[in-house]
């Protein structure tokens, strides 16, 4: 039975790979010339220029700092692929910097819990795919933007931070210079590099469909995404699945110099805790990793590097 699982784990990665099209490999090369990325683990942000960090700034947030926005009001700044829709010289917190939530994801996690309707989706989809404003008046919120006002905003006799309600703040002088830099249409990578692993790639994770899945008394909803990143090891890919019965599972492919058949390492985590153990799969090994089980933690590591560095392959928002 060992066995048999195996070999239609091998199968099933086998035919994602041909699914897939991926021209070339690209070590640590970031995919965009130029964008930002603000880790709200951190409280920095990030500009990128080829690749490199030329300028870095603290940040305030949300008041709920540590989650992600989903809803009108609740406070918390949003995580994900985002881009620049528009730039205001004179707003109530001085420079404005407009970013297009909600996004594909954001619209899809709403989708999921019943936020917004099925129209309401379709219409945020099709704006993010033209790169115009998202519609503004859902009940997931929206607003959401990089501007000055301080990093602190005074409280009485002392100093407040993550005081917005969900966009990021910086200090004014720090605004003149990621105004001058960005441009309408410019990637905004927003993450936490202090979640766990599958917490911080679900929210760049492209919606692909369903799997209804019919278990006796039941029926069990699988929403499956996937994300591609540029690693040290070659091209990867990670797909992410969620249950409606709180399952999830993460696939992992790793293709090495250029395009291999199977790919040269391939992992399926089935409970996503980032460990291997019973019921689990790994087949291949990384390059520069001798212990198996340690390949698949390293890999873990470079995806979170890769996401941090802007790597992405595909931007949810292109």
């Amino acid at each position: 039975m060992k066995g048999k699982s195996l070999k239609l784990f091998t199968a099933l990665a086998s035919f994602l790979a041909g699914l897939i099209l991926l021209p070339g490999c690209v070590h640590a090369a970031a995919v965009y010339s130029k964008y930002v990325v603000i880790d709200k683990g951190l409280h920095r942000l990030y500009l990128y220029r080829d690749g490199k960090v030329i300028e870095s700034f603290a940040v305030s947030l949300g008041v709920d700092s540590i989650s992600s926005k989903s809803r009108r009001g609740d406070k918390s700044t949003p995580e994900g692929c985002y881009y620049v829709t528009y730039k205001k010289n004179n707003s109530r917190f001085y420079k404005f910097l407009g970013l297009s939530y909600p996004n594909k994801v954001d619209a899809w996690l709403g989708l999921r819990k019943r936020l917004i309707s099925l129209s309401e989706y379709r219409i945020i989809v099709d704006a993010i795919s033209k790169r115009v404003l998202p519609p503004v008046c859902t009940s997931l919120g929206s607003g959401i933007g990089i501007h000055g006002g301080g990093v602190y905003r005074k409280r009485g006799k002392s100093g407040m931070r993550d005081w917005t309600e969900g966009c990021i703040a910086v200090n004014d002088q720090d605004m003149d210079v990621i105004y001058s830099f960005s441009d309408v249409g410019d990637i905004v990578i927003i993450l936490n590099s202090k979640q766990q692993f599958f917490d911080m790639m679900r929210p760049f994770g492209n919606p692909l469909y369903i799997d209804q899945i019919s278990e006796p008394g039941r029926k069990v909803k699988r929403y499956v995404s996937e994300l591609r990143l540029a690693t040290v090891f070659g091209q990867a890919l990670l797909r992410l699945k969620e249950g409606n019965d709180y399952s999830r599972s993460i696939e992992i492919l790793v293709f090495g110099d250029g395009i291999s058949m199977p790919p040269s390492y391939m992992v399926f985590d089935r409970n996503a805790d980032g460990k291997l153990g019973f019921g689990d799969k790994q087949t291949g090994s990384l390059s520069t990793v001798n212990k198996k089980q340690n390949s698949y933690s390293r890999i873990l590591e470079e995806f979170k590097k890769a996401l941090i560095k802007g790597r992405l392959l595909i931007c949810p928002e292109t």
